[in-house]
């Protein structure tokens, strides 16, 4: 295994694309002769191993000077490589041209050519206008006020220092609010990531809470495009946590026209369109709006060429992360885990691809899907093998959704292939899990008395009642929505449902889904 505090370079390297790398060489190759070759002879080297191994290039080239003193070596190459992709980067995003623009602002200062500075300041601050960038102005009025201090504020007015200040104080305001937003959207998508949505009056109210803080009254005007976007994103964040899709969706279309409307303000976001696009598809997806998901979905796959995103590792993690997991939900909410299963192997490449850039909590979410799709298509060995790999890669301390429904889905995969040697254990470790956790409400009690009674049962007519019971509970749960959530991960009532009637599960998931669709 590659060491981390010693691979920074390898793996600045491995990030680059072939176009920057060719670029690498021609920047660099401008300046210096045959040390530079040498160097380029290294980062070829590098290039060039899937894992970092230090001792292996040390001993390669023994014979270069540069090997003596590696750790320099590494460093200077490290930062030849960070000049060559600023330079290859320079036009690449408004947040670089606006970079450029304020050095080349600087410059054209220091050498006393004031008009020419502030006629190129009048342009930067109108591209930084453009594209909502509050902190590129905040930069642009201190170089007004510089300039406007000059031979002792000869070429200015007080009518001029006037208007400087109440800009200063409007463009000070904006980012206040955005800053209060992002502590807002913070705090929200905290509880989500850490807790899962809203189970208990508690969660509930502390939602409630920060939904009523003034910067979210939708009477008040948002001062930026920026600021709409985030009250829209709290809110839809915060509709879901509470299990409330419709608000959800309803504050997704919100953003999604915005970005329409405001497309020159956001065309260098492309994070906010991509999370709007999936977002939406996933919230259609558990509504029943099947049509409209794969719409959503459609749209996002074709979001980089329409919003003009650049072909980045990163974007291709992100469509990558999404699509698949899209389309690995919408296929097991329709009750059909063949066509999910057929979307594994394009899984394992992708997770083989990627590797670590993968959070262990999106990794852990696709082992769980294809499990799922396993388990649902009646496949408990496979389903076991995927479940074991999720529940040994969860942090010891994860509470999240996810983790409590692999421990589900867990249970109910040893009942399915009879272990019970393993299920005594399993349902004790699972009991403190949700207990430690504060994690049993209404769902996790009923599903584990169902395991005690299953697993007590001696004839197939005691299994069947502990089922049946079972089934007849959770129905009740169906509309509540605090309930919902951890149904939607693992369908206990459709399992319990087909072992008592005999039905495939997935079949009773269909026709569900159909009712759903139809009804939608």
């Amino acid at each position: 295994m590659a060491n981390k505090a010693h691979d920074h370079l390898h793996r600045l390297i491995r990030s680059m694309s072939r176009a920057e790398k060719r670029y690498f060489k021609v920047h660099t190759g401008r300046h210096v002769g045959d040390g530079e070759a040498r160097y380029h002879k290294l980062f070829d080297a590098i290039a060039a191993c899937e894992e970092y191994d230090e001792q292996a290039l040390i001993a390669r080239f023994n014979n270069e000077a540069f090997t003596h003193r590696f750790a320099i070596t590494k460093r200077r190459l490290y930062e030849s490589v960070l000049d060559s992709l600023e330079a290859f980067h320079a036009e690449g995003s408004i947040d670089a041209r606006l970079g450029r623009m304020l050095h080349t602002i600087r410059l054209l200062h220091d050498r006393s050519l004031y008009d020419d500075a502030t006629k190129l300041l009048h342009s930067f601050e109108r591209l930084a206008r453009a594209h909502d960038r509050q902190p590129m102005l905040l930069a642009a009025l201190e170089w007004e006020r510089r300039l406007a201090e000059r031979d002792n504020y000869v070429h200015s007015t007080e009518q001029q220092l006037n208007e400087l200040a109440e800009r200063r104080d409007a463009l000070a305001m904006e980012q206040s609010e955005l800053d209060g937003l992002w502590a807002l959207k913070t705090r929200i998508f905290l509880l989500l990531y850490r807790k899962g949505q809203a189970r208990d009056a508690a969660s509930l109210k502390t939602l409630s809470d920060l939904l009523n803080d003034p910067l979210l009254d939708e009477g008040r005007p948002a001062r930026s495009a920026k600021a709409a976007y985030l009250r829209h994103h709290i809110r839809s964040a915060a509709a879901f946590t509470m299990n409330d899709l419709h608000t959800c969706y309803t504050h997704l279309n919100a953003n999604l026209q915005l970005f329409e409307l405001e497309k020159d303000r956001f065309e260098q976001e492309p994070q906010a369109v991509l999370s709007v696009l999936g977002n939406l598809a996933f919230v259609c997806v558990t509504l029943g709006r099947f049509e409209e998901a794969r719409t959503h979905l459609q749209a996002f796959r074709n979001a980089p060429s329409v919003w003009n995103m650049p072909e980045t590792e990163d974007l291709e993690l992100k469509l990558f992360n999404t699509s698949t997991s899209l389309e690995l939900g919408m296929h097991l909410r329709a009750g059909r885990p063949d066509l999910a299963l057929e979307l594994i192997p394009r899984t394992e490449r992708g997770l083989e691809r990627y590797g670590e850039r993968i959070g262990h909590l999106r990794r852990a979410g696709f082992l769980y899907q294809m499990a799922y799709a396993h388990f649902m298509a009646g496949q408990p060995e496979p389903a076991l093998r995927w479940t074991n790999r999720m529940l040994d890669g969860l942090r010891t301390d994860d509470a999240s959704d996810l983790a409590a429904a692999g421990r589900t889905l867990y249970l109910a995969l040893l009942i399915e292939s009879g272990k019970r040697d393993l299920l005594t254990y399993a349902l004790r470790n699972t009991e403190r899990f949700f207990q430690n956790r504060e994690r049993m409400h209404r769902f996790e009690p009923l599903l584990l008395e169902m395991v005690r009674q299953w697993n007590r049962a001696r004839t197939t007519d005691e299994e069947v009642r502990a089922f049946q019971t079972c089934m007849s509970a959770m129905g009740s749960l169906m509309n509540d929505p605090m309930e919902r959530s951890m149904i939607d991960q693992f369908d206990a009532l459709a399992w319990t449902e087909g072992k008592v009637t005999g039905r495939p599960m997935a079949e009773i998931v269909r026709e569900r889904s159909e009712g759903l669709s139809s009804a939608a």
